[in-house]
């Protein structure tokens, strides 16, 4: 049961949302609108900061010369 991002045609909202199946039909939480966008998702990893405190987008496994014994 996959978590997708999606952002809406209608009031331009990203949201997330639980997918049960390819038939669910989804809708904006905010202004109730089917017009939405299924959006690329990105995860964080703690190996990947921008900033004290501030997490960045992950991409593979965060790896990087601090967190990880391959470089």
């Amino acid at each position: 049961m996959p978590i997708y991002e999606y952002s809406c045609g209608q009031c331009h909202k990203g949201f997330e949302e639980l997918v049960l199946s390819s038939q669910e039909t989804v809708t904006c939480p905010a202004c109730a609108s089917s017009e939405v966008e299924r959006r690329l998702s990105v995860f964080s990893s703690p190996g990947n900061r921008k900033a004290e405190g501030e997490v960045g987008a992950g991409g593979g496994c965060g790896c990087t010369p601090a967190t990880c014994g391959c470089h």
